[in-house]
């Protein structure tokens, strides 16, 4: 029995010889590779052994995602008779979070976690006073961010917005039941996120087509949807 153990574990023919990455596009592969190398091994009668049977992946997937926050999910598995094969899945931005008095932004993902610092281009930016986050935390309640991008890409892709050119730029979290949407023009529209979103982009689209003649448009403070079927209009 020892003897079977012994040729089995300790035969070169399933030790790990080769590691395959998969899915990564900004993250270095060699990078990958170095770090899964590292936590495969697993010890084994006093001996730390690269053995395919043997192979802590878990460890390894780990290891990996905590070395990059970019990383929003891995996957390490063993490919018979010698191979490991790690899948990772990065992380896609669809918006910027900015905070700090210096302004710096970063990358938020689906799920509200930030993973790379980058100067925000034409995508919403979203901030909060006084919070802030590290690389691979959560940043905003996903279910809130969600409530936002539907906001406000339902009000960019109404004919009003588009055919002027119009956009909400910015969402600033005042509070639970106020979040500040500024648009390209220069104005705000105060949403309350516990309130249907949806009729609150059906308001301000009623407000703006039969309320605000397009002349007083630019000279608009804020729209305030927060007060059930209200809107309230404010001129600077």
């Amino acid at each position: 029995m020892v003897g079977t153990l012994y040729g089995v574990f300790f035969t070169p023919f399933f030790q790990i010889e080769h590691i395959e990455i998969s899915g990564n596009a900004k993250i270095p592969e060699e990078s990958l590779r170095e770090i899964a190398q590292t936590h495969l091994p697993r010890k084994f009668m006093f001996f730390e052994m690269n053995h395919f049977l043997l192979a802590n992946t878990s460890a390894a997937a780990a290891a990996v995602k905590a070395a990059f926050p970019e990383i929003e999910s891995v996957v390490v598995q063993r490919e018979f008779p010698d191979s490991v094969l790690v899948v990772v899945r990065e992380r896609q931005g669809i918006a910027s979070w900015c905070q700090g008095e210096v302004r710096r932004c970063f990358a938020l993902d689906a799920h509200g976690v930030i993973f790379e610092e980058k100067e925000p281009e034409r995508e919403l930016i979203i901030s909060e006073e006084g919070k802030s986050a590290t690389l691979g935390e959560e940043a905003i309640d996903p279910e809130l961010l969600r409530l936002i991008l539907s906001f406000s890409q339902q009000l960019d892709a109404s004919s009003l917005f588009s055919e002027v050119g119009l956009r909400v730029s910015s969402a600033f979290l005042a509070s639970k039941e106020r979040v500040n949407a500024k648009i390209s023009e220069g104005w705000e529209i105060y949403l309350n996120p516990a309130e249907n979103i949806d009729w609150q982009v059906t308001k301000v689209k009623l407000v703006l087509e039969k309320e605000v003649p397009s002349a007083k448009r630019p000279f608009l403070e804020y729209i305030d949807l927060r007060f059930g079927d209200q809107a309230y209009i404010k001129y600077r």
